[in-house]
């Protein structure tokens, strides 16, 4: 069984818009992660993850959300246990987006913005974090090291990014992996263990058509999003091979 953490801010779910449209988008991520392992994922929000719980359900593998709500609205003791459970790192984790940064605030790493736009310079979505430079879209990431999370994706594979903040100092103990031109660190691995994270967002892969559509896509792109896009699949994959859950 897979855990996939939600750690969302219960800030940003406070109408029934907000909330329908984070729970369709953690449902969909929960799909797609029983489709590529072939196992069964349950969807826990972060506060009642606890190294207790895991061992209970015989967890296998957690994959840490992303977040839109800024680092400074949550309490620091809430997230207490997902820092020791990261640090303690008993079973294979990837933590995507704010997962990554969530990873580096347990190892005392500095995240903030990446910076302000600067004049004259477009603003991809306006009403998230107005005034500040943005990764938005899909965008090629540049494999550094040679990595099993990278087996068959080339020097350059494209992921989905949707945020402004970044890891700031590759944590002690972990070494880089993958790089893009607006942002250093798109993926770390932590030395000696199965410790992931990812800025960009692998989950929110496109295999073509409409059907199938991921809400954060529909996000990033409005107006529609035709184009295959399946390295995160693949890099999912790979960490759920390595992770022993799929062949």
């Amino acid at each position: 069984m897979i855990c996939y953490v939600d750690i969302e801010h219960e800030k940003a779910l406070q109408s029934a818009e907000e909330r329908a449209v984070h729970q369709a988008h953690c449902a969909d991520v929960k799909r797609r992660l029983e489709e590529t392992s072939g196992d069964v994922c349950v969807v826990q929000r972060y506060e009642r993850v606890t190294r207790q719980w895991l061992s209970k359900l015989e967890i296998k593998a957690l994959v840490i959300s992303g977040n839109v709500t800024d680092w400074a609205e949550y309490d620091e003791a809430s997230l207490a246990e997902m820092y020791r459970i990261i640090r303690n790192a008993d079973l294979p984790i990837l933590g995507i987006c704010g997962g990554l940064q969530l990873i580096a605030m347990a190892y005392g790493v500095p995240i903030g913005p990446m910076r302000q736009i600067k004049e004259g310079e477009d603003d991809p979505y306006p009403d998230f974090a107005p005034g500040y430079f943005k990764e938005w879209g899909f965008i090629p990431v540049r494999v550094l090291k040679p990595d099993p999370l990278f087996d068959g994706l080339g020097e350059k594979p494209a992921f989905l990014t949707a945020h402004y903040w970044e890891v700031k100092e590759v944590p002690v103990g972990f070494e880089l992996l993958a790089s893009s031109d607006t942002c250093r660190i798109q993926a770390i691995r932590q030395i000696g263990k199965l410790v992931y994270g990812t800025q960009f967002h692998p989950e929110a892969y496109t295999e073509g058509g409409a059907g199938r559509r991921s809400p954060l896509v529909n996000l990033v792109y409005p107006e529609g999003y035709t184009e295959e896009q399946t390295d995160g699949r693949k890099l999912l994959v790979n960490f759920l091979r390595e992770a022993g859950i799929r062949e």
